[in-house]
């Protein structure tokens, strides 16, 4: 599903990027259709109001999709530890102390007699 999605935000997204450069600035739509046939198909206002509504649907589904993506791919349980402690935790090594025993009596040097 997840995937799915994805592939349908792709396309949007390059769709958006499309539109927005066909929207009217220094040549805009007519310029890169060949300035009447731009004017003669959607009329003269048409053509840039329908790519300015169009930028704006697109925009809309495309932040709506990463929301629903976003929420799909997160964890399925929530936690109330934080990331931080997470990484303490996955971090965490045992020592290990070696037992330390006094040397037996045998060893001892004997003491002095005066």
């Amino acid at each position: 599903m997840v995937q799915f999605l994805i592939v349908i935000h792709t396309l949007v997204s390059l769709l958006l990027i499309g539109v927005i450069l066909m929207q009217s600035g220094q040549g805009g739509l007519n310029s890169m259709m060949g300035g009447s046939a731009a004017t003669s198909m959607l009329g003269s206002s048409g053509a840039n109001d329908f790519i300015t509504k169009l930028t704006t649907w697109l925009g809309i589904t495309f932040i709506g999709l990463a929301l629903v993506i976003g929420f799909l791919s997160g964890e399925p349980t929530s936690s109330t530890e934080s990331i931080l402690q997470k990484d303490a935790d996955s971090r965490e090594v045992e020592l290990v102390v070696p037992e330390y025993s006094l040397p037996s009596e045998d060893l001892l040097p004997e003491e002095a007699t005066n």
